[in-house]
């Protein structure tokens, strides 16, 4: 069937017809329809209609003008003897539409639309538009893209590393009670989305704790995103949780940048060190909790976020609130699901499991092979209270390392503290190290024993009057 202007008017007043769509009555008149379609066909600029083996059927006066094609020579012919690398026949081979492509014709540059025309699911056509724009015009939108392209990659980049640094559930190495309840408990916290506080001393393991939160629950793979709230300056943080508009700020980047919360919608956030957060940004964050959005600086424009918070603190947050120090309402909005660490002191029993988990992991990055250590270091490990818990006793392990001279890490290697907090290194001697063993090694066994010094020493191998007598040294 020939298809010109008028046929093409003609099947789209049937389809508006079989779709029953609504035409005032008035403008029922086959003519003044007739017009209104061509005026239409007119107004979307450069539009060509070919058939299904890509042949010219229709070409607009401004496409004829603007491709540099005679309308009465293209007529009936395929638009591949006009067009170079036209994508039309793929278009009609596929069945799919292609937009904002970029062509350039005669030192001119355009936008191409292609889609397909389908009767019953079958294709019969395919349209094309071209819309003609500058090449200025043109170099603006790369460099937006390439904004955004470099933007893409580098959150990209940040979400692979903190994948490939996640710590799952079996990162929580502990033999210890109460730590061995915590990690059960991590089960159960992670399926749901409330809110999570951890708590504890620094170097306790709260991220680790978080990553493992994250890792069990339904987000495990989304984004995790980890910001220590105390590290970036108060005027820069807002841009960095909420992100920003170009031009918002002196320094903003060309193009903005989306937020941590934008970074990690679908999966979880942690911010750690929440105590150190102003009244003010304390009131914006309680806000994105209870409306799961979020407004760019320089914008009025709220984005939807779905987002998991995990916050941490190494501070009392219920006294700093009843100082005044730490908004009330923001207390009890993030203290939904509380966790509380201990301490490594309170510990002291996972110290043999985490001595050898550091012994493993620096031996691959130092590249050496140390097989253990001797029991007065072990011992010596054991009787010191570690203030900076998890993390001093691994920058402790990593000391003795570059002291260490054969396969065995000694008690000298770790220049640990004296025990009265003053800080001075001291080299111990054999007589020492044995002293703190023995201590350490009694007072675990009571611990055992709940006090029974009958049972204590046969746990011990030893004479009930010998311990007595060592109960007495040290004064246990």
């Amino acid at each position: 069937m020939e298809i010109n202007r008028k046929n093409i008017v003609k099947r789209t007043w049937y389809y508006m017809e079989q779709r029953k769509g609504y035409i005032v009555d008035s403008h029922r008149d086959p003519v003044l329809i007739q017009r209104m379609m061509e005026q239409a066909l007119v107004a979307l600029g450069e539009i060509c209609i070919v058939d299904d083996a890509g042949r010219y059927l229709y070409v607009s006066d401004e496409y004829a003008k603007s491709m540099d094609v005679s309308i009465e020579d293209a007529m009936g012919k395929p638009i591949s003897e006009f067009i170079d690398n036209t994508d039309i026949p793929n278009v009609l081979k596929t069945g799919r539409p292609t937009k904002g492509v970029i062509y350039r014709r005669n030192g001119r540059s355009f936008w191409l639309n292609r889609f397909p025309i389908k009767e019953d699911g079958k294709i019969i056509g395919a349209v094309g538009q071209a819309m003609m724009t500058d090449d200025q015009e043109l170099d603006r939108l790369r460099s937006q893209l390439g904004s955004l392209v470099k933007e893409l990659n580098y959150y990209k980049e940040k979400y692979r590393q903190s994948a490939g640094k996640r710590h799952s559930v079996s990162s929580v190495i502990t033999r210890s009670e109460g730590m061995l309840a915590l990690k059960e408990t991590l089960f159960t916290v992670a399926r749901t989305r409330s809110t999570v506080l951890l708590t504890g001393e620094s170097g306790t393991g709260k991220e680790v704790f978080a990553n493992a939160i994250h890792d069990l629950s339904p987000r495990k793979d989304k984004p995790f995103v980890k910001l220590n709230c105390a590290a970036i300056p108060d005027h820069l943080l807002e841009a960095e949780l909420f992100g920003y508009e170009e031009g918002s700020f002196t320094g903003a980047l060309k193009g903005g940048k989306i937020g941590d919360f934008e970074a990690a919608d679908g999966g979880t956030i942690l911010l750690d060190e929440v105590d150190s957060l102003t009244p003010g940004m304390q009131s914006k964050l309680l806000r994105v909790i209870q409306e799961r959005e979020v407004k760019k600086v320089g914008s009025t424009k709220p984005t939807p976020v779905d987002v998991r918070f995990i916050f941490a603190t190494n501070k009392n947050l219920f006294k700093l609130v009843k100082d005044g120090q730490f908004r009330e309402d923001f207390y009890y909005r993030i203290n939904v699901i509380s966790l509380e660490l201990p301490p490594l002191r309170e510990r002291l029993e996972d110290i043999p499991l985490l001595a050898e988990h550091f012994i493993r992991k620096l031996n691959a990055e130092l590249d050496m092979e140390i097989k253990g250590m001797t029991p007065e270091a072990l011992s010596l490990l054991e009787s010191y209270q570690w203030p900076g818990n998890i993390r001093e006793l691994e920058n402790y392990m990593e000391r003795a390392f570059n002291f260490a001279q054969g396969d065995l890490l000694k008690a000298e290697y770790f220049h640990l503290p004296v025990a009265d907090g003053t800080q001075k290194l001291v080299s111990m001697t054999l007589k020492n190290i044995r002293q703190r063993a023995e201590e350490t090694a009694i007072k675990r066994a009571l611990k055992i024993t709940n006090g029974n010094k009958k049972e204590a020493a046969e746990l011990l191998e030893i004479d009930r009057s010998l311990l007595y007598d060592k109960i007495k040294l040290y004064g246990i």
